[in-house]
């Protein structure tokens, strides 16, 4: 495991700060799954926010916005807690529930620079490292998951814990930021304009919309 760029685990009062706050703290933290077999870390490098408002306009795009049920469950819980949903039925999405109890708010991890588990990463991604290079491995949601082993067994767990959790690098870098309007939101009529995705400009391992 490439230690030498991992630090100490976010402490749960960073969770509890503003959804974007946190969406922009997570660019160049660093996400860990620890399995029975690998410890997978990827640098975080695209973020997007869900939850809140915007200008007095409630978030629509949010899986929170019509309340909670047994899915959304999770994104109701006190900052610093796992949420992972299922999508098209195969795919999974990791997201870190922020703010308070009952705030409804979650930060979708978009994409990561691989680090630490790779050779599982393309195993489990089905791609052959000797001829594709890491910049496809993690750059979107659902690759991410696939490659670190990301599904519902991971939703809802305290991410102050040992199997899933974030994690500052051992030295913070300047970051030039850039946001965006989200990706693949186009059914929330207002929530679709809401520049409330971030990532890290220049990166090669953002996801392409």
């Amino acid at each position: 495991m490439n230690s030498g760029m991992i630090g100490s685990k976010w402490p749960e009062k960073w969770y509890e700060e503003d959804v974007c706050q946190v969406a922009r703290h997570l660019l160049g933290a660093v996400l860990v799954h620890v399995t029975e077999n690998t410890v997978y870390a990827g640098r975080i490098v695209e973020t997007e926010a869900y939850g809140g408002t915007y200008h007095g306009w409630p978030d629509d795009a949010a899986h929170s916005y019509h309340g909670r049920t047994a899915r959304t469950e999770p994104m109701f819980q006190s900052g610093g807690c796992s949420y992972v949903y299922q999508i098209y039925g195969m795919y999974y999405c990791m997201n870190v529930v922020t703010g308070r109890a009952g705030s409804g708010e979650a930060v979708l991890i978009r994409a990561v620079e691989p680090l630490s588990g790779l050779d599982d990463m393309f195993r489990n991604r089905n791609m052959d490292n000797r001829t594709r290079g890491p910049y496809h491995l993690t750059n979107g949601p659902g690759k991410l998951c696939q490659a670190m082993e990301i599904t519902k067994s991971q939703n809802k767990l305290d991410l102050c814990g040992d199997e899933l959790y974030i994690a500052e690098p051992v030295m913070r870098q300047p970051l030039q930021i850039a946001c965006s309007a989200r990706i693949h939101v186009d059914y929330a009529e207002k929530g679709k304009t809401f520049p409330w995705r971030y990532y890290i400009e220049n990166s090669k391992f953002v996801s392409r919309p």
